[in-house]
Order: C-alpha cells, then structure tokens, then sequence
C-alpha cells in the first residue's frame, strides 16, 4: 500500500466543490454540459440543509469523485501542444475514449435506493430521447 493511499481524502468545501463542477462542465458539450449543469445545482440545493455529517460526507466525497472523474475526462489531448488545446469550447469536442462518465460497479448499484434507481432510469430515457433527436435532425 502506497503512502498516498494511507492518506484520508481531502475534501473540498461544499460552494467551492460546485464551483469547481460547474467549471469544468465548461468543457463538455453543449448539452451535456446544460443537463449535468442543472442536475448539478438541484442535487446541491436538495441537500444544503442537511445536517447529519455521515450524509453530508458522502454526498461531498461522491461528487468530489464526479468531478476528478470528469477532469481527467475533459483534459487537454497531450498530442495538441497549441495554447488553442486549453480552450473549453475546443476541448468539448474531445470524447473520451471510454465515452463519458463512468459504469456503476456491482457495489454502488446494489446500495442504491428504488428512488435513486428510478432517477437513473429517468435520466437514460432523457438521454436517449435527447440523442434521438440529434440522430433525427442529422439525417434531415
């Protein structure tokens, strides 16, 4: 075990932790960035009055996870040594070659609530609604 991982996570504070997500969701695209934009203030604004710290840490270290996740996503190509590779505009064209975000692993998917499997649910369907259209109008 390394020296590295032995070290408790430091996490950011809550408005600083969003601002940091809604920054780097500058770097995505255009409607990627509207919906995670909107998911994003919701979640915060659901749980600003939390007070049980056990929740309050989870809800921090889960996005804090989010956002490392997206940054290494939405990274500069290291191929592209033009200052033009740091623009977000540019760099929301990059896909990932795993595609966005990351696959729930059995342990996650098994904690989750009915509701939260719901929502999960909700947000597949809105994808794939969105993506047919985009599929729709390019063939037109």
């Amino acid at each position: 075990m390394s020296a590295l991982s032995r070290e408790p996570k430091v996490i950011l504070a809550p408005l600083s932790l969003y601002r940091h997500i809604l920054r780097v969701h500058r770097c995505m695209p255009a409607a990627m960035r509207a919906m995670g934009d909107d998911y994003v203030k919701s979640e915060f604004r659901r749980h600003k009055d939390i007070d049980n710290p056990v929740q309050i840490m989870g809800f921090l270290s889960q996005w804090q996870d989010y956002l490392v996740t997206l940054e290494e996503q939405t990274a500069p190509k290291m191929d592209i040594k033009d200052s033009i590779a740091n623009d977000p505009f540019v760099r929301s064209f990059n896909v990932p070659e795993g595609g966005w975000g990351k696959k729930l692993d059995e342990q996650r998917w098994d904690k989750l609530s009915d509701e939260q499997i719901g929502q999960l649910y909700e947000l597949k369907n809105e994808l794939e609604k969105s993506l047919g259209e985009k599929m729709n109008n390019k063939k037109n």
